[in-house]
């Protein structure tokens, strides 16, 4: 083997286990709170696992902490609220998104760059430097422990990104696929519903995947904007876990594989999508 074909090999080593150690250090908590939740809660256990030592092996697997944390606490209900809000969070958004690109894109109007730069800096913006003029506004409007409020709170955090995200998207589209759609009748929104969404899916996915995921982790307006189970999401229930309600270490446990589940599920499922288009969107600003 000549050295320069060692030095290659070592080197493809080397990368291969730097991305171990970085694997292993990303996926090892949570390897360790899904052990934690299939394993029986004892006195044993709890000390365990919370600083005397760590327990990888269960000799009793069982799944009554997940019985008993769909039985004994309102998790279903804060998992169906989390679902509603981040759906409907991604739906607006990509509306938003969609038809706002489109203008950005293939109009040129007064303004066009001092509005580009306006959701910028909209997107820039810190979400708690929003919660009091929406908080004064969502109780003028009565929209306090709603899902809408909900959702169009979470707009306005995920909507400017996934905005600039279909901007960068729809640039790499040619406008000769307008001119051809509108030469054999296509209207404005025809050629943006018939031509350029169909076109731009791996972009929406992504923007929508983004959405989605940036709502269902977003703790601050759901403990700002919820008081009641209603409308509670699963961050405000991981929060009462980690406060030590209910003071169970295995259900808590179950609870936070339960919350990362679906996410990490859309992920595996969506990831090449994801990838092309932020990579598609990312070629041409």
């Amino acid at each position: 083997m000549s050295p320069a074909a060692r030095t290659a090999r070592w080197k493809t080593i080397g990368v291969y286990a730097a991305a171990a150690l970085v694997l292993i250090y990303s996926l090892g908590p949570f390897l360790w709170i899904f052990i934690a939740s299939i394993t029986p809660e004892t006195k044993t256990d709890w000390g365990a696992i919370s600083g005397r030592g760590v327990t990888y092996f269960p000799t009793q697997p069982t799944l009554q902490n997940y019985i008993d944390l769909l039985n004994k606490t309102p998790f279903l209900q804060y998992f169906v609220n989390s679902a509603i809000i981040a759906t409907g969070n991604m739906f607006l958004t990509l509306i938003v998104a969609s038809l706002g690109a489109y203008g950005f894109v293939r109009f040129h109007f007064a303004g066009r760059g001092p509005l580009l730069v306006g959701m910028l800096i909209a997107y820039t913006i810190p979400s708690v430097v929003l919660l009091v003029p929406l908080l004064v506004i969502f109780r003028s409007y009565g929209l306090i422990n709603t899902h809408l409020g909900m959702i169009l709170a979470e707009a306005t955090h995920s909507a400017p990104f996934v905005l600039l995200l279909m901007i960068n998207y729809f640039s790499t589209l040619p406008r000769e696929l307008d001119e051809a759609a509108q030469v054999d009748g296509c209207s404005r929104f025809g050629t943006l519903w018939r031509i350029i969404i169909p076109l731009s899916v791996p972009g929406l996915v992504a923007g929508g995947l983004l959405a989605f995921i940036m709502t269902w982790n977003n703790f601050l307006f759901a403990f700002l904007f919820t008081t009641t189970n209603a409308v509670k999401t699963l961050p405000i229930m991981m929060r009462l876990f980690a406060m030590g309600e209910p003071a169970v270490w295995s259900i808590s446990a179950a609870g936070a594989v339960l919350t990362t589940l679906p996410v990490a599920i859309i992920f595996l499922l969506f990831q090449r999508m994801l990838m092309s288009g932020l990579a598609a969107g990312a070629v041409k600003g």
